[in-house]
């Protein structure tokens, strides 16, 4: 019975914390609709010139990266050519492999199919 009495109380402790916190958020979205209702056409022009200004540094971004090679699947041949390309990006995904390992192949496989994510 004891058991049952202290999951049960465990049960309202955790159900009031989750109203609490959902409480919360409901006060906080509430205040942002209530800003973006209040704000005047200069404000949202800026905000959308501002939002317009992230897309086209994302976007040049991207396209840095794809000039850069990224995205793609290759072999790099040597260990010169291998230091060349690396130290031009923040972030590099390698495999190093032995012809003579049997999963290679399949390996190689799934990233010929797989498109990789440039984010």
């Amino acid at each position: 019975m004891e058991a049952n009495a202290s999951v049960e109380m465990f049960s309202k402790v955790l159900e009031n914390q989750l109203l609490q916190t959902t409480k919360q958020v409901e006060e906080h979205l509430d205040s942002e609709i209530q800003k973006l209702d209040q704000m005047d056409e200069d404000e949202l022009e800026h905000l959308k010139e501002k939002r317009l200004k992230a897309l086209r540094r994302a976007q040049q971004q991207k396209q840095e990266w794809l000039s850069k090679g990224h995205g793609e699947y290759r072999e790099i041949p040597s260990e010169r050519d291998f230091f060349q390309e690396v130290k031009e990006s923040k972030k590099v995904v390698c495999h190093f492999y032995r012809d003579s390992t049997l999963r290679v192949a399949q390996l190689e496989g799934s990233f010929s199919v797989t498109p990789f994510s440039l984010s």
